[in-house]
């Protein structure tokens, strides 16, 4: 934000409507997405005061859109320290004026949203102090990762607390945490019958076939997926990525900082020698050549 507004560098970034981007999220500092026609979008707006998601949400409602996300759920030190993401799941006021101010949006504006939520920063009761105000607020979804913010990714997941949360919950709950295979997905569907999707990240940044695997579970007549076949559609979005982060940074350095998280998720399923050269490549060069090792191994 700046003087109460979003960024017009950052706006460009989330683009219109018609000019499909998938994962943008705008903050009051930032946008992230890349474009890509075809794909539906959902720009997800993270903010710390009814002001700020007041200011996101006309930026984005100008911009053509008819759906928004609120994240309340983001974990990273720096928007929890700025009372942002699961920062503000504690805040029950904050979150009181932003969700009347979503009420109010969605009758005058015709607009869907939902939210993204963690089980509380520092303690399940934060989740369950918000669900009364949740539920009596028109929502398309609620997207649950059953941790606490503090946790970020790590230890094991609240099923405990995510189930009282399943079934207390009026609005169509998403499960979002830990889904790496497609046997969890079964799980989670026939566990929870009344789930209304299941939401998958890091899961499927280090295997990006799953969710063509899990079409292929339920369609006999979708063809397996090789390892090859997934290799090369890894090098495949990886072009595309990298693409846009040498047309959006400047620099080796910051290019190669952006793009090498790419590879992070994908370290278990590549072979040890090409991760160590594209870890360590210094350069463009040095990077393009490390990748293309990898596509001949």
């Amino acid at each position: 934000m700046e003087n109460g507004r979003p960024r017009e560098k950052d706006l460009r970034d989330i683009g219109d409507d018609h000019d499909l981007i998938t994962g943008a999220r705008i903050t009051g500092a930032m946008v992230n997405g890349a474009k890509r026609t075809g794909a539906k979008t959902i720009p997800q707006i993270i903010a710390n005061s009814v002001n700020e998601f007041r200011a996101l949400a006309d930026a984005i409602m100008q911009k053509g859109f008819t759906e928004i996300d609120f994240n309340m759920g983001c974990p990273f030190p720096m928007q929890v320290s700025r009372h942002r993401g699961a920062g503000l799941l504690s805040d029950t006021q904050t979150v009181k004026s932003i969700m009347d101010e979503i009420a109010q949006l969605t009758v005058k504006n015709s607009i869907k949203f939902s939210v993204k939520m963690r089980l509380g920063q520092n303690s399940p009761d934060e989740a369950f102090a918000l669900l009364p105000i949740l539920n009596a607020t028109p929502l398309a979804h609620i997207t649950l990762h059953p941790r606490l913010g503090k946790q970020q990714y790590k230890g094991a997941i609240d099923f405990t607390s995510f189930v009282r949360f399943y079934e207390e919950c009026r609005h169509p709950l998403v499960y979002n945490g830990d889904i790496t295979s497609v046997s969890q997905m079964r799980k989670m569907e026939s566990g929870y019958p009344k789930l209304a999707g299941i939401m998958i990240g890091r899961g499927m940044l280090a295997r990006p076939s799953l969710a063509a695997e899990y079409k292929a579970a339920s369609d006999t007549s979708a063809a397996s997926i090789s390892e090859r076949d997934l290799l090369n559609k890894i090098l495949e979005m990886h072009g595309k990525l990298y693409e846009h982060a040498r047309s959006t940074y400047q620099g080796d350095n910051q290019i190669l900082s952006h793009i090498k998280s790419f590879w992070e998720y994908l370290e278990p399923s590549i072979p040890k020698k090409a991760f160590k050269k594209i870890k360590k490549a210094g350069n463009q060069s040095e990077y393009d050549a490390a990748v293309l090792s990898l596509n001949m191994e």
